[in-house]
């Protein structure tokens, strides 16, 4: 026998709880490759031993706001964090959804319409509530009919994320068919997103020693020409509209950081990542994610807000 074969046999030799133990110390998608190892490595990876290791401390208090608390009773820990994964859970009145991320068992939350703030929603020739679209997670979202103000803002408490993780924000939404106002044209102003992050010294309200960081992005919330309008705005435009004896030169420079829309692949909603931030530690203090189109005062139609969703960041998949 070779050496190789050898430590091989040595390692299947080992206690189940040893193998548990050195699995739990990997990640979660090593953890489901090794159950496929040998049936002793099945056994260890599969242990609550191991995927009480992935799931966050705190998993039991925020489930125990879930709207259907019953449903993750009774179940392995390998089963609950699966589940987190695939099916998000409704907090709070279906207000909010909590789930996990696959690859490193991070925090995820989505804010529904209902809970962020958004300027008129309470006047209804402005914004209304719909029920039951297809794809959405939560039962209402909210259809802006007519507004020149566009302002959409949530929060969420820090301590609610995961540390040492980079996250980003995303708004997920739907465009109507009857809709006007929203695409990105030569000349007009796009809407700008803002990530402000303020960590304050008692989780509560900000004091003046408060430490704040803000960045600002450019958003893009419809493509009128396909995905290739990507492309079209890294590069500068220029477009010339006739007028009698003169002619009136728009011109669009280059952005080569505007986010622009793409179609989720679980659900068939649209997003547009909105802005990122990183959270260090168990962190006092809160995110506050904003989007705005207020400057060009043109009016709007159409903009079905499902929610913003606040998710782990990973570089190679945005």
């Amino acid at each position: 026998m070779d050496c190789a074969a050898a430590a091989a046999a040595a390692i299947y030799r080992l206690p189940e709880e040893c193998v548990a133990h050195a699995i739990a110390m990997t990640t979660p998608g090593d953890a489901l490759s090794s159950s496929a190892v040998s049936p002793a490595f099945r056994a260890a990876a599969d242990s609550d031993a191991v995927w009480d290791r992935f799931l966050p401390p705190d998993h039991a208090a925020v489930l125990a706001r879930a709207d259907d608390a019953g449903d993750h009773l009774g179940r392995s820990k390998k089963e609950l964090f699966t589940r987190l994964c695939s099916r998000p859970v409704l907090l709070d009145g279906a207000t909010m959804s909590f789930g996990l991320d696959r690859r490193s068992g991070a925090k995820c939350w989505m804010l529904s319409a209902r809970a962020l703030s958004i300027v008129w929603v309470d006047d209804p020739s402005c914004w209304i509530w719909t029920a039951d679209l297809p794809g959405s997670r939560f039962p209402e979202v909210a259809e802006l009919v007519d507004v020149c103000w566009l302002e959409i803002t949530g929060k969420l408490q820090l301590s609610l994320l995961s540390p040492r993780t980079t996250y980003a924000a995303y708004l997920v939404y739907a465009i109507a068919d009857d809709s006007y106002g929203l695409e990105c044209n030569i000349g007009i102003l796009p809407p700008k997103a803002t990530v402000t992050v303020v960590i304050s010294g008692n989780g509560t309200k900000p004091t003046s020693t408060a430490a704040s960081t803000s960045t600002e992005n450019t958003i893009c919330l419809q493509h009128m020409q396909g995905e290739e309008e990507t492309a079209m705005h890294r590069r500068r435009q220029e477009y010339v509209r006739p007028r009698k004896n003169y002619g009136w030169k728009l011109v669009r420079e280059a952005d080569m950081d505007i986010r622009c829309p793409r179609r989720r692949g679980d659900d068939g909603w649209t997003e547009v990542e909105l802005g990122e931030f990183a959270v260090a530690g168990e962190e006092d203090g809160v995110v506050e994610v904003s989007l705005k189109e207020v400057e060009c005062r043109r009016w709007k139609r159409g903009l079905i807000v499902q929610g913003i969703e606040i998710r782990p960041k990973h570089t190679n998949s945005n």
